[in-house]
């Protein structure tokens, strides 16, 4: 590197600095986050758009991918804002697995539209509800993490809903496989039953990232405690 390049890296490197003294790191992070999880929302609801029949079979895998691309990007896009940060809301192994686990739940999302187009089963009135809650619970998650630096007293509230939801899948998961193995077992039993452990899956990973969340709180703060659910 040049003398003239090397003035430049230490430039950046002051700025970047100050930027952190001075707490502007933290939304920079948070923002990466949110628009992850944006990423994931997006999936959810074009997961259950798929389900209704609004999406043309041609167009659905191709639509998917892109989604999950953007999610890919913000992913990398998090793991160079962290390399260059000297502060952040929360410890930097916390936010590397908080991404990780949206990017799963992005990955489980792919996956489940992916087989719904390969299975094509005939009856889709047991996964809308399950899709629902997903959506439901991965926005009270963004907005756990939205309110990270300007609303912090609101994080935990969030949290609890977003676990709510993510159990609310699990809930919905048994009810639905209940249902289908009192009748009889046909190859769209067998359907159906995979399309909604992909479901449970995806709840699992939301999960995941309620408790990585709340873990890191309580590392940072020593007061966040998660209530149990009733």
């Amino acid at each position: 590197m040049s003398p003239l390049g090397r003035l430049r890296h230490r430039a950046e490197r002051l700025s970047s600095f100050a930027r952190d003294v001075a707490g502007r790191s933290g939304p920079v992070l948070v923002d990466i986050l949110v628009a992850h999880l944006d990423c994931a929302l997006e999936g959810a609801r074009f997961a259950a758009a798929v389900v209704r029949g609004e999406v043309a079979a041609p167009d659905i895998d191709e639509a998917m991918r892109g989604i999950e691309r953007r999610g890919d990007a913000l992913r990398q896009e998090l793991v160079g804002a962290l390399a260059e940060a000297i502060v952040t809301p929360l410890d930097r192994e916390d936010l590397f697995r908080l991404s990780r686990s949206i990017d799963d739940v992005l990955d489980n999302t792919r996956d489940f539209v992916r087989e719904w187009a390969l299975y094509a089963p005939s009856d889709a009135s047991g996964l809308a509800g399950v899709l629902a809650t997903l959506a439901d619970g991965l926005g009270e998650l963004r907005g756990a993490i939205a309110a990270l630096i300007e609303q912090p007293d609101t994080v935990i509230a969030s949290l609890l809903t977003a676990k709510r939801g993510a159990n609310g899948i699990r809930r919905h998961f048994q009810a639905e496989l209940a249902g289908l193995f009192a009748g009889e077992l046909t190859m769209e039993t067998l359907k159906q039953r995979e399309l909604l452990r992909r479901l449970d899956v995806i709840g699992l990973r939301v999960g995941e990232a309620v408790g990585v969340c709340t873990d890191a709180l309580v590392k940072r703060n020593g007061s966040y405690v998660l209530p149990s659910e009733p």
